[in-house]
């Protein structure tokens, strides 16, 4: 199945590459060979050992992301009791791509597997939920290529 709206015709030819290295095992699509189509496409210029370094490197900074935000908030909460949450948004990989995380100063979670009922509900402290937000090229969020698949979608049923 091929979709063709604007906002997928100008990945069409990359996504077709992809598609190719997929298979369907037991309802769950995979890769028949784990990062092939990545590394096999990569833009000339660029080499899957500049591609893993960068990727190490990628690694480390989300890590240290998460450390300077924990350790801004803590800093903020220690000296503000009134702050419960404070949120971070820090620039990564592209340029309207970023790494957002809330932060809570503490966040109580039900421990199902507890047979003691002293230790049902378990509290972290500094607590971090993350998003990646990745901006398609030239912008367009991944959310409107969603929104447009699924609408051409949607339209093919009511034919």
């Amino acid at each position: 199945m091929k979709f063709t709206s604007d906002i997928v015709a100008k990945y069409q030819d990359l996504a077709t590459k992809i598609a190719d290295t997929l298979e369907v095992v037991d309802g769950t699509i995979k890769e028949k060979e784990s990062h092939g189509a990545y590394f096999a496409n990569l833009p000339e210029g660029l080499t899957k050992e500049g591609v893993t370094e960068l990727t190490k490197y990628n690694s480390k900074y989300v890590t240290s992301t998460h450390i300077a935000a924990a350790q801004v908030a803590g800093e903020v909460m220690k000296k503000n009791k009134g702050t419960d949450r404070m949120y971070a948004s820090v620039g990564f990989f592209g340029p309207n791509d970023t790494i957002d995380i809330q932060i809570d100063r503490s966040k109580t979670f039900t421990n199902h597997l507890a047979k003691d009922e002293n230790e049902k509900e378990i509290t972290k402290h500094l607590h971090m939920s993350t998003t990646v937000n990745i901006k398609s090229a030239k912008g367009i969020s991944i959310k409107a290529v969603k929104d447009s698949v699924g609408e051409e979608f949607k339209g093919m049923f009511n034919k």
